[in-house]
């Protein structure tokens, strides 16, 4: 939760004694769309999303059936080597 990660920062900071936070919405757009002006964070439209998402229609697989989460960086990175920003 967003709660969560906030406690989590607020932890971090006292245990490294440096700065922590999440991102804003605009920092967080900025490194999802890795420098394109389009949607997403990769050149092709709708059509590529599933090389770098997991969403309900492409959830399902063999490893997980009843699609639930998947684990971090099962799909392809974005322009900034960032993987799982969209989804």
């Amino acid at each position: 939760s967003h709660h969560s990660a906030m406690v989590f920062c607020h932890w971090l900071r006292l245990k490294t004694g440096k700065p922590y936070r999440l991102p804003t919405e605009a920092e967080w757009e900025y490194a999802c769309r890795a420098g394109t002006t389009g949607p997403y964070g990769f050149d092709a439209g709708k059509e590529k999303l599933t090389d770098y998402a997991w969403f309900k229609d492409n959830s399902k697989t063999d490893e997980m059936p009843d699609g639930t989460t998947h684990p971090p960086g099962g799909k392809k990175a974005n322009a900034f080597g960032l993987y799982d920003m969209h989804g």
